[in-house]
């Protein structure tokens, strides 16, 4: 449904609002009573001998998609618009003024409930949160080997994770791991978590807190995950019905690479080869190696057609805000602008799991893509050791030749193993 307090509707010219009503009752079936008004009227309005008015557009719109209001208009509407300035003013007199502050939170709760709901499922973890749990830990004697065990595993998780940790992207960290038989550094990353929380999420918010703290629990024995991975027709479904350009994308990276969930988001977009329909990664730690991941032609097309130009426009028009808020260095701005996936990684996923949820009626992680294409290459008869490949679990000897040189015989060889077997996700 088409808000009409969220856009200027004053743009909208009699024309295009002529239109809009044309097409709801034509096409959705809307009657002049649902829109409040007699027949006579309605006719008048349609032949073009009276103006449609804002109340009556209002109505329209209710019975309209954001996809199916932009495709009338052939643009998405005009916002109505606001600066920084006008931001800072509401959010002053929310603090000043009671009913206000009531009026701003309803509206928040209103339009941005589930944005705000995720924000407050995040910790932010700073590289000073890890020394003060250091010093905490020293004063109760624990000895310096499992302090160095300790912050290893938690570096190498909050790194992957973009030193973002919420109950989402703990529990898809933690069942990359186990997929991946790292019993050791599942003992011991939970163990090290759990303890950060406690000693230093804890006293700060307690509500926080209980949310990560409970959102796993400390490895003992190896898991035993049976859970029915979705069929490619689901996860066609599942695409298909993604809100978002950039949701798609993120979507479809997954399924059709078999990235970990996290490894997207630490690329830029220097990373992405567009003449080989190739993603640079070469991220290497002690327990993980991705190196190259490829793209479907088809895949390519859609992301230079559709995803690229989304990007760029988001990244305008976001650049502006940053800099004109003076919250932010200019170091930092570029940095933000160079990232494949510049948007943010809790409302991708959030999207994600709505849609799939509504799809499979069940809940589903997102890890559970990296196990899909596993599943999908290895039932093609592409041989294991490629697989492995592909999905980063090769030895060094494979990182030197895949990072080392730009194009060799071996990129070409998994090359020709994925685009004759990938699954086929996006734009089918």
């Amino acid at each position: 449904m088409v808000d009409c307090e969220l856009i200027n509707i004053e743009k909208i010219g009699n024309e295009e609002r002529v239109r809009i009503i044309n097409y709801v009752m034509e096409k959705k079936g809307v009657k002049a009573r649902d829109l409040g008004v007699t027949l006579n009227l309605i006719s008048m309005i349609r032949s073009g001998k009276r103006r449609v008015t804002e109340d009556l557009l209002c109505r329209a719109l209710k019975f309209l998609s954001n996809e199916e209001l932009a495709k009338l208009l052939g643009q998405i509407p005009e916002l109505e618009p606001a600066s920084i300035s006008d931001l800072v003013r509401v959010v002053a007199r929310a603090r000043a003024d009671p009913e206000y502050r009531d009026l701003l939170l309803s509206y928040l709760d209103r339009y941005l409930g589930d944005y705000v709901r995720a924000m407050g499922n995040k910790w932010v973890v700073t590289e000073q949160d890890i020394e003060e749990f250091i010093k905490a830990k020293r004063l109760e004697g624990v000895t310096e080997k499992t302090l160095r065990d300790y912050t290893h595993y938690l570096r190498e998780m909050l790194a992957e994770l973009n030193w973002n940790l919420t109950p989402d992207g703990i529990r898809e960290y933690l069942s990359g791991l186990a997929e991946e038989g790292e019993e050791h550094v599942l003992h011991h990353l939970t163990t090290a978590l759990k303890s950060l929380l406690k000693t230093i999420l804890e006293p700060r918010d307690p509500f926080l807190f209980g949310l990560l703290y409970h959102a796993f629990k400390t490895y003992k024995a190896k898991s035993n995950n049976r859970i029915k991975l979705p069929t490619i027709d689901q996860l066609r479904q599942i695409w298909q019905q993604l809100p978002t350009i950039e949701t798609r994308f993120y979507f479809a990276l997954l399924a059709e690479t078999g990235l970990r969930p996290g490894e997207p988001f630490l690329l830029s977009i220097d990373d992405l080869d567009l003449e080989h329909g190739m993603l640079r990664i070469g991220k290497v730690t002690e327990t993980k190696r991705a190196f190259v991941a490829f793209l479907r032609p088809e895949f390519l097309e859609w992301v230079k057609t559709n995803y690229l130009p989304h990007r760029e426009a988001w990244i305008v028009r976001m650049a502006k805000l940053w800099e004109s808020s003076n919250l932010f260095t200019q170091e930092v701005i570029e940095k933000a602008k160079r990232k494949l996936i510049p948007f943010d990684q809790s409302r991708l996923r959030r999207e994600i799991k709505d849609t799939a949820r509504q799809v499979l009626g069940r809940e589903f992680e997102l890890y559970e893509l990296r196990k899909f294409f596993a599943t999908h290459m290895i039932s093609q008869g592409v041989p294991e050791s490629i697989v492995n490949t592909l999905q980063g679990r090769a030895p060094p000897s494979e990182f030197r030749v895949l990072v080392e040189h730009y194009w060799s015989p071996r990129h070409e060889e998994l090359r020709g193993w994925y685009l004759k077997y990938a699954p086929r996700v996006c734009c089918d």
